[in-house]
């Protein structure tokens, strides 16, 4: 067996085949200058029972700053910059979506344990 946790929501039923997949992407500097790198806790998460794919918006292509009050414009597919590194498949064993409170922001994070096929 092996947990992940991920940063975001990605409530997987136990007993649903899963596949987790890693990108590098490039992060911008403040200074200008860019680096690419992977996020450990921010792999694409993919139902492969029901086809729900739950992500970060870092592996889109997005406008840059969200507006108050207004959805976040992504794009439909994986950004062209971003570079598969590792993807993992297999049997959800358990699944745990844990709600942070910390000061005025809520986070939330998911602890999946998964159960490694081919």
């Amino acid at each position: 067996m092996q947990k992940f946790v991920v940063i975001f929501q990605a409530p997987v039923p136990v007993g649903h085949r899963v596949e987790l997949t890693w990108y590098d992407i490039v992060d911008a500097g403040f200074f200008g200058g860019t680096n690419r790198k992977t996020r450990p806790h921010e792999p694409v998460v993919t139902d492969l029972d029901t086809g729900i794919v739950y992500l970060s918006d870092r592996v889109l292509d997005t406008p840059g700053m969200k507006s108050p009050d207004t959805p976040y414009g992504v794009s439909d597919a994986i950004s062209k910059i971003a570079t598969q590194v590792k993807s993992v498949r297999g049997i959800v064993r358990a699944c745990r979506v844990v709600t942070i409170r910390s000061f005025a922001e809520i986070d939330l994070q998911t602890e999946l344990t998964i159960e490694p096929q081919g």
